[in-house]
């Protein structure tokens, strides 16, 4: 009898150990961005980010309408989508979405503001796709939307993509001009605190990689271009989104982080993703490019 519960309890816990890891090892499977080689067969059919703003808002405060949605021409192992959605040059929320054996991700998300401002989305669309023989590949995409939002005390809630009056040329210009002398102060800093030779790279704001979904980045073919948005976002995914690891070793979340700048070395070799976490700690991601 002794025998029997002892072979029993030893049972059990195998079975536990096995749900346990194998549980495990599927939430890290399902939940995460890894780059593999790009099919050349396998292409998005639709994929969309869009920012609005609903007719309905209280004179206190407006809502962003933030969607993001995109299907794949066939089934896949694995889809996932991720957003990041930067106000005035600083991460305000992020989106993320997976499913399994599906060539369809959609997300909604309403976000309450209030005063005027500059909303940028961008996104990463990801496809895991399996065949047989333990071969994986992979299928991406980006899109991309931006929206101002002039709120003012004297005139009704107005906003727009692109302006179309000189009034929204003005307000762009002012937004605009905030914007970019803040984050110019920030680049500056981090630029200076690493100690990055700039006359060396590229420098791409994050939300500007969207302009190489079509076309090569600097002195590189368009499959390269390929290979390192892939890992690149497979980096922001990991050690951005997910939480940024600070100076002191601490895991704090992306929001309130400025907009990162993306340093591409002109020889080729490796990337510099520069941000200012909402703590103010300054980070530096370095990825290696294989030639």
């Amino acid at each position: 009898m002794k025998r029997k519960q002892y072979m029993f309890a030893i049972l059990v816990i195998i079975t536990s150990l096995f749900l346990f890891f194998y549980f495990n090892h599927s939430s890290d499977v399902k939940e995460s961005i890894i780059y593999f080689p790009i099919d050349p067969k396998i292409f998005f059919e639709k994929t969309d980010t869009v920012l609005n703003v609903p007719k309905k808002h209280d004179e206190d405060e407006y809502t962003i309408q933030w969607d993001v949605e995109s299907t794949l021409g066939k089934k896949a192992y694995l889809r996932q989508d991720i957003s990041l959605l930067f106000e005035d040059g600083m991460l305000k929320e992020t989106l993320s979405k997976w499913g399994e054996n599906t060539n369809q991700i959609l997300q909604e998300k309403t976000i309450n503001n209030e005063d005027s401002g500059h909303f940028e989305a961008i996104s990463f669309h990801h496809a895991e796709l399996h065949y047989p023989n333990d071969v994986i590949r992979s299928a991406q995409s980006m899109s991309y939307d931006q929206l101002y939002v002039i709120d003012s005390p004297l005139k009704p809630l107005e906003s727009f993509k692109d302006p179309e009056t000189e009034e929204d040329k003005i307000n762009k210009k002012i937004l605009d001009h905030a914007t970019n002398q803040q984050l110019k102060v920030i680049w500056h800093n981090l630029i200076k605190y690493f100690n990055v030779p700039v006359d060396n790279y590229y420098m791409i704001p994050l939300t500007k990689i969207y302009d190489y979904s079509y076309i090569p980045l600097p002195g590189l073919t368009k499959e390269k271009t390929d290979q390192i948005i892939g890992g690149l976002w497979e980096g922001i995914y990991k050690n951005y989104f997910l939480g940024i690891k600070n100076d002191k070793g601490e895991i704090e979340p992306p929001n309130g982080s400025s907009l990162p700048l993306i340093l591409l070395s002109k020889d080729m070799t490796h990337l510099l993703f520069l941000t200012e976490t909402k703590s103010g700690s300054n980070i530096q991601l370095v990825q290696y490019l294989n030639q």
